[in-house]
């Protein structure tokens, strides 16, 4: 507050209130001439300042954002008579102007979220719109999750916070599911914390997504409304196009009602809404070799393979033709009698043939699946006295997913499509309850707790699946339950392609509840706002294994083939009736994990007017994040400094443990026996997380300021990773397998115990918990016309990000060394100086071998007796850089809009959890672009209200039904393609002389700038950069049409609306997976022809072609259009 000299005002009244709830808030100002009104709900306020001498300010259109800390501007006060009152307006361009902090966020507001279509009316779709993240929204249908979509500042995926009105909505597994969605008619804004923000935001180190529901006013307000989609209306996917597929149908029927008013005026108020989704999404064409009906009884006189050659078939034990191709079941014995029937009703499952285009397949189905959701919604706001008011809101969520196989991903995938497909419920609700206390003039307080929570359960369709449904009984290793799914099948041979299914982890279910607490006391002191606050979240998730206690086999055509498996020579179904298998396996159980943890952050932090002009947030949080435990004690985890090689199993040279020589287990550490800590590692205890920001008015006048701000903050790992230690624990589980034999025999066969142990889990038991360093530095100025324009740098550095790598391969060159040889390889047993016939490339790199004749892996890995490890580290780090620049105008009548660019540039060694990097130095081999990494990202959004033409020239009232009311919004996105990791296949012992690749490319298979193919030296890697290639631009346009029909007065607020929205409306096809493949051709040695042959690689032609040109591993979604109809009263 200031006199018309500048001088400013002590002691000025200032009075906070909005018309739409009838919240009123008075404070005095400090002796600077400053106020403070902390912990004011969003909306838009009148304020009026009073001074005795002075004439009373009224300044109207005040528009204060969710989670804010808004600069109201100076109000300079006349002189006169206090009875004497001047009104004016908030500027426009000042309220977007960040005045009172340095912290990078941004706000979607209302309008964006109400009058920009969304792709499935999933609010997160709109991060989009906000600088510094990255990612492609999939919202092609309602539904949960969506988190994992996007990078904040060059974080990973899942290390968001994404909060509705402070209740946690996060699934504590994967840290990037969501619990409930919250539909866009009952979201009032979203605010989206980036980077160096206060000490009172925690929890993710990767940004947080703030929404605030809407709630009732003084006036009853609400809408009804239904929106349409239907595969006519839409283009087909340019995959099926290009493969001359059609259309799967697609059918979104969403329709619901908002109401919100007062139960008593200026006290209590009401808000629900109810959002019915019946939705019919597309999956993919499935194109498969299915059993005819004939193959069904067991005669295959018709059967062809991919050729047209008529199919022979072969006794597997006489190896004798079988006569006619046909298998009489009573030259069976009775077990095999019993295995034929048994096979026949699972083969009665597949779909029948229905094409005949295509010799290597003869189904074709366009598959689409049943998706049917209930949102309910309800918040009820009471202002129980003057000085305190609270809020109970509760979202109510029943998904449910009904449909094919491979629609779900696991746990009920493959490409086998049973009648009646899979179901999953996915019931999950939402709640919090939150009161604000005015405990003096100064003195506030602000308690919340919320609850979240979700259960979900995916097995067959009423019971569809299960053996006891099927009256199935194959003779297995461990014995099942009724309710135990079908055997899994996949099938192979004769340039067919065959369906496979994987039901192995069903019934499957999961349940995750969280309970999150907090309370902040805010302070105003002088020129201080001081603010101290607790948070504290209690969760749980039970779940149970994926595994395969169903039981697995693969079958070829070989073992009704020839002997030779030759072309036209048996069938993978013939195999499967007659019950000779290639493999078998089954898991003895499917563990459920118990998980829990408990976390409790606490803070204190000052905002700081030093100067009208200058404003500085400090503070400090401190945070405990113990590891996520099992309340069974199930976890194990491999440790090497546990592992004795005295008295560990011992290998023979075939790679093979020898019976009896020592411990299978040996190194392995359990929490059941006190082993291991509670959670796997250790305890970090308290962490520190400084804070600090500032802003600075450059010129005075309250339009441009220079921000900046420096914070630390912690993240937990994601649940997976024990719930992993779990179900990988051998102590728990065993999966034995068998090859080559009889299904009748199984429960007598010999099991294949002389294997390694695979999917073993180990960890660093320091426990380093990830962190995450931002900075920024940039400039805000209010440019004109409500427009602001903001250029930032904006840095991250991460740490203790947790990897993944194999600790049990062997060292680069040990295949190349004399030691590392089998003497059973060469004449006389003996192992020569130098290999005979060696290629020249390995000599001219220095080495003696080629690793072809060397032991094999398991016999020189320095963990005898288990295979391939994933033992995790917290020694990750990413770094990020990155320009910032948004232009916005936000709060201005009849143009909204907001331009955003960002160029950054993200390294690493690691890009998810369970990333993979080199075991022996990450740094070297593994740094590099990250596979997020998108260099250049741009979006624009914005609502347009079109000119009255009718009602601007004075035409009949009549003519602006046809003419006026039109709006205009969209949202164009346009981003660089994320980096591409090419692979070789060759063996490793012959490439690097090590047994494993490195999982960055191109260290074994590089390209130069022009694409060129870099042929990687024998022996250590070839250090590459992953930036040469990649996945090509995303560009999408979406654009709405809207009519809008007023009701009597406009002012009331009551129309009708009609909508056309227009998805990705240019149709562009945004290949998400491009094919660079590459050929390599090993240096070898024929000791028949006498020849070498030379070391060499081909590149896949399609490179050099345009995009389009190729066939893509995927692509983007086609056009779609919605049409929509709204009611508002």
């Amino acid at each position: 507050m200031a006199d018309p000299t500048g001088a400013v005002i002590p002691g000025a009244t200032v009075r906070a209130r909005t018309a739409a709830t009838g919240i009123d808030r008075t404070v005095k100002s400090t002796g600077n001439g400053t106020f403070s009104i902390t912990n004011l709900p969003a909306g838009t306020y009148h304020l009026t300042v009073t001074a005795p001498n002075f004439q009373t300010v009224d300044k109207e259109g005040v528009i204060l954002s969710t989670a804010d800390k808004l600069n109201a501007g100076i109000i300079s006060l006349p002189v006169g008579a206090e009875s004497a009152t001047v009104t004016v307006q908030a500027d426009k361009g000042e309220l977007q102007i960040q005045a009172n902090s340095g912290e990078r966020s941004d706000l979607i507001t209302g309008k964006q979220i109400n009058d920009i279509a969304l792709n499935g009316r999933n609010v997160l779709d709109l991060l989009r719109v906000i600088p510094g993240i990255s990612g492609v929204g999939s919202f092609g249908k309602s539904g949960t999750g969506g988190l994992t979509n996007y990078n904040v500042n060059g974080t990973r995926n899942n290390q968001h916070e994404f909060t509705i009105d402070g209740s946690s909505n996060v699934d504590t597994g994967d840290n990037g599911g969501t619990q409930v969605t919250l539909n866009t008619d009952a979201i009032a804004e979203v605010k989206v914390l980036t980077s160096n923000y206060q000490a009172e935001f925690g929890k993710a180190g990767g940004g947080s997504i703030i929404a605030t529901s809407r709630g009732g006013t003084n006036n009853i307000h609400g809408n009804l409304h239904l929106f349409h989609r239907n595969e006519g209306m839409n283009a087909n996917t340019w995959i099926n196009n290009n493969t001359n597929k059609p259309k799967q149908i697609y059918r979104y029927n969403t329709f619901g009602g908002q109401i919100g008013g007062p139960i008593k005026r200026d006290k209590l108020f009401f808000f629900y809404s109810n959002e019915f989704y019946r939705q019919l999404v597309p999956g993919t064409v499935a194109q498969f070799r299915t059993p005819t009906a004939l193959e069904r009884t067991g005669d295959f006189s018709q059967s062809k393979d991919s050729t047209g050659k008529l199919l022979t078939l072969y006794d597997p034990v006489t190896h004798q033709p079988i006569p006619g191709n046909k298998i009489n079941p009573a030259t069976l014995t009775a077990a095999q009698q019993d295995v034929f029937n048994n096979i026949q009703k699972i083969l009665n499952l597949y779909p029948l043939p229905n094409v005949t285009t295509d010799p290597t397949y003869n189904s074709q189905t366009p598959l689409s699946y049943r998706k049917p959701r209930t949102e309910f919604v309800g918040r009820v706001d009471y202002q129980i006295t003057p000085t305190e008011r609270m809020f109970a809101r509760y979202i109510k969520n029943l998904d449910s997913t009904t449909g094919p196989m491979n629609s779900f991903g696991l746990p009920c995938n493959g490409s086998l499509q049973i009648p009646g497909g899979c179901r999953n419920t996915q019931p999950g609700w939402n709640l919090s309850v939150n009161l604000t206390s005015t405990l003096t003039d100064h003195i506030l307080n602000e308690a919340t707790l919320g609850l979240s929570a979700y259960r979900s359960l995916t097995e067959g369709v009423n019971g569809n699946i299960s053996v006891g449904k099927n009256n199935i009984n194959l003779p297995l290793l461990f014995p099942v339950t009724a309710d135990t799914s079908i055997p899994d099948f996949s099938f192979s041979g004769n340039g067919q392609k065959y369906p496979s299914s994987y039901f192995g982890a069903t019934p499957w279910f999961q349940a995750n509840t969280s309970i999150d607490a907090h309370d902040n006391l805010t302070w105003s002191k002088g020129s201080h706002t001081l603010k101290f606050g607790v948070f504290f979240q209690r969760a749980r998730k039970d779940q149970i294994a994926w595994g395969n206690s169903n039981s697995q086999f693969s079958f070829n055509n070989c073992a009704t083939g020839d002997g030779g498996c030759s072309a036209a020579s048996g069938s993978p179904f013939a195999s499967a009736l007659l019950g000779s298998f290639k493999s078998f396996t089954q898991s003895s159980s499917r563990p459920t994990g118990y998980f829990r943890y408990s976390q409790l952050e606490f803070y204190a932090q000052d905002t700081y007017r030093v100067s009208p002009r200058l404003t500085i947030d400090y503070g400090m949080r401190f945070s405990w994040i113990p590891p996520q435990y099992d309340a069974r004690n199930q976890i194990a985890l491999f440790t090497p400094s546990a592992y004795n090689p005295a008295t560990a199993v011992k290998i023979d040279a075939s790679g093979n443990i020898i019976p009896n020589s020592g411990d299978r287990l040996d190194g392995m550490t359990y929490t059941a026996n006190n082993t291991l800590p509670k959670g796997g590692w250790e305890d970090r205890h308290l962490m520190y997380e400084p804070r600090l920001g500032f802003s600075y008015d450059i010129f005075g006048d309250r339009k441009g300021t220079l921000r900046g701000g420096f914070g630390i903050s912690h993240d937990r790992e994601m649940g997976n990773l024990v719930f992993n230690t779990v179900f990988g624990n051998p102590a728990l589980v065993t999966a034995p397998s068998i090859s080559n034999g009889s299904i009748a025999d199984i429960p007598s066969a010999a099991q294949n115990n002389s294997g390694v142990l695979n999917g073993i889990y180990g960890a660093d038991a320091s426990g380093k918990v990830p962190t995450v360093y931002s900075y920024s530095l940039g400039v805000q100025r209010e440019i004109a016309a409500g427009f602001t324009l903001d250029v930032a740098y904006v840095g991250t550095q991460s740490r203790h990000l947790v990897t993944a790598r194999d600790i049990n391969t062997i060292p680069y060159g040990t295949t190349f060394t004399r030691a590392a040889q089998n003497p059973a390889n060469f004449a006389g047993g003996v192992v020569p100086l130098v290999e005979p016939n060696l290629p020249p490339e390995y000599a001219a790199a220095g080495y003696s071998f080629s690793g072809r004749y060397a032991y094999p892996q398991n016999y020189l890995s320095p963990y005898k007796g288990y295979g391939q490890m994933e033992y995790y580290k917290f020694d990750g780090n990413t770094n990020y850089n990155s320009l910032q620049v948004s232009v916005q105008r936000r709060f201005s009548r009849g143009l909204t809009m907001g331009a955003v660019y960002t160029w950054s540039k993200t390294m690493g060694i690691a890009s998810a959890d369970e990333d993979f990097v080199d075991p022996f130095d990450p740094r070297k081999y593994s740094y590099r672009v990250l596979d997020y990494d998108r260099p250049h990202v741009a979006a624009i959004n914005y609502v347009y209200d079109l000119p009255n033409f009718t009602r601007h020239f004075g035409g009949p009232h009549w003519l602006s039904y046809i003419t006026d009311n039109f709006q205009l919004s969209g949202l164009a996105n346009f981003m660089s393609g994320v980096p591409v990791r090419t692979s070789s296949f060759q063996p490793a012992n012959q490439f690097n002389g090590g047994s494993q690749y490195s999982k960055v490319a191109p260290i074994y298979v590089g390209v130069d700038e022009v694409g060129n193919v870099i042929l990687p030296k024998l022996g250590e890697p070839y250090i590459g950069t992953s930036n040469r290639l990649r996945q090509g631009a995303m560009k999408t346009w979406d654009m709405s049409l809207f009519k809008n029909f007023p009701i009597g007065e406009s002012s009331k607020g009551r129309s009708i609306q009609l909508r056309g929205e227009f998805f990705n409306i240019l149709n562009m096809a945004n290949f998400t997976s491009r094919n660079y493949g590459v050929s390599y051709t090993l240096p070898s040695y024929n000791t028949t022809t006498g020849k070498y042959t030379a070391y060499s690689a081909v590149k896949n032609a399609a490179w050099n072609q345009p995009t389009g040109s190729f066939s893509p591993a995927g692509a983007g979604g086609p056009r779609v259009i919605q049409l929509a109809a709204k009611i508002y009263f």
